[in-house]
């Protein structure tokens, strides 16, 4: 799925920055938080902004 076409890319880079700074999990954590997604869509989401 390409998420740039649904968040925008400050959402994406403040992502990578909570993978660098804090981890995966907390990453998953903090877009669960900002956007509702579920666990299993955020975890998808967090993996994309690792590539």
């Amino acid at each position: 799925m390409d998420y740039t076409k649904i968040y925008t890319e400050e959402l994406i880079a403040l992502v990578k920055e909570k993978i660098k700074s804090v981890g995966e999990i907390k990453a998953v954590k903090f877009v669960r938080e900002q956007t509702g997604m579920s666990l299993i869509q955020a975890k998808k989401f967090v993996d994309f902004c690792k590539e």
